[in-house]
């Protein structure tokens, strides 16, 4: 097995630390190869070293501009830039790349976040309402525009049953997912359904496979 196979596999293992140095390797023999460049961000982000992700892609469209995958390197850029809170700069890349790229909604979706982030809620609101007339089951924003709706000050009934709606279908595709179990408890919580939202938060915290801090604490404001 060659060392680009075996990276590769790695990477495909979710193995990324192991992968990042076998990158690193390959590197020393060829540091301008626009692919290992590329891995190598993926890696630094799937480990939380997003700084090192910017300065890597940002060497990569120094080198290879004409890299073909170059829409997910800003892509990745523009997450690394919300990871680390630079949401002023995050804006400005996705709003340079919607130019482009008009449409998008994984961009779109990235602009909403960065809204959202910034206390812009209503400008989020609005964005992924967007996103859902060109992509009707766009998951995200589905979540999304549920969560943001029952987070407004004093959501209306109508409000409510509009959250529901959105979240229900993100379950119907994705039934046990935790983040959209967890906005389906924050709801039914809001709209009086105590026993329900309790139901909905313990089957989050049985499917959630990362961090559940957040989960936890909508239970425990439940209690």
């Amino acid at each position: 097995m060659t060392k680009k196979k075996k990276y590769f596999l790695e990477l495909e293992k979710k193995n990324y630390a192991l992968a990042l140095t076998l990158i690193d390797n390959d590197l020393k023999e060829d540091p301008s190869n626009p692919e290992l460049l590329y891995n190598l961000a993926i890696c630094c982000a799937r480990t939380g070293n997003y700084k090192k992700c910017l300065n890597v892609l940002e060497d990569l469209i120094k080198k290879s501009i004409t890299f073909i995958d170059i829409d997910n390197v800003y892509r990745l850029m523009i997450y690394s830039n919300i990871q680390l809170k630079n949401f002023e700069k995050a804006l400005e890349q996705t709003d340079e790349r919607l130019k482009i790229n008009i449409g998008d909604v994984r961009l779109l979706s990235f602009r909403a976040h960065i809204l959202e982030k910034t206390s812009k809620i209503q400008d989020a609101i609005q964005i992924h309402k967007n996103i859902l007339k060109l992509s009707p089951n766009y998951p995200n924003s589905l979540n999304s525009l549920a969560y943001l709706i029952a987070v407004l000050p004093n959501p209306s009934k109508e409000d409510l049953n509009e959250g529901v709606d959105y979240i229900k279908i993100a379950l119907k595709n994705d039934p046990n997912n935790p983040a959209y179990l967890d906005t389906l408890g924050v709801i039914l919580k809001l709209q009086g359904n105590r026993d329900q939202a309790l139901r909905a938060f313990n089957k989050a915290l049985s499917k959630a496979h990362t961090s559940t801090s957040e989960i936890i604490d909508h239970l425990q404001d439940l209690l």
